[in-house]
């Protein structure tokens, strides 16, 4: 598992291998969306159902325009990015089935104002996949030590850098609703 740059994590996420990232208020796991094999380690690696998609996180709106019904980013979604907020979009008909969940037709997107999440992305040239550092129902993890003990062998490259003032993991707010998913 090698530790390294935003800039040098890209090598990875191009070659279908995972990376360990930090966030806006922990570390994140993520993979190329579009990647299905990458998609489907990162839910073996968490121990967590395929059927509960998980968030992508984009550096600009134009990495997610294709995911997404276009008539979903209104001026509340927009007036919330670059930020802490994931909503819940109904998902386009280009996006993969793998990234929306099934019966609800809805993606779980973020762009991101953390400087190393959109270093990653902006040098990707897309959005990833992010879901908390962590086995499924454990607390996230924070720290880099951490995650070499709980995903040696599991996670290729760690983003060296600092997570960012935030508390919690991030909002999430259905468009469709209103409701706040978690909070």
């Amino acid at each position: 598992m090698r530790v390294g740059s935003p800039l040098e994590s890209v090598k990875y996420l191009e070659t279908g291998k995972i990376i360990a990232y930090p966030t806006e208020s922990i570390y994140g796991i993520g993979c190329d969306p579009y990647n299905y094999d990458a998609v489907q380690k990162i839910f073996k690696i968490k121990n967590r159902p395929n059927t509960k998609p998980m968030i992508l996180i984009a550096s600009h709106l134009t990495q997610i325009v294709k995911l997404v019904d276009n008539q979903s980013l209104t001026k509340t979604v927009m007036q919330t990015w670059p930020g802490h907020t994931t909503w819940l979009l109904p998902a386009s008909a280009e996006c993969p089935e793998w990234l929306y969940e099934k019966e609800s037709k809805k993606i779980a997107i973020r762009v991101s104002a953390h400087r190393d999440v959109i270093s990653i992305c902006k040098n990707f040239n897309k959005p990833i996949i992010s879901t908390s550092a962590n086995k499924s129902m454990n607390e996230p993890i924070k720290e880099i030590s951490k995650i070499k003990n709980i995903f040696e062998g599991e996670i290729d490259f760690i983003v060296e850098g600092n997570i960012g003032q935030e508390l919690k993991p991030s909002v999430i707010k259905d468009f469709e609703t209103g409701k706040i998913v978690r909070s």
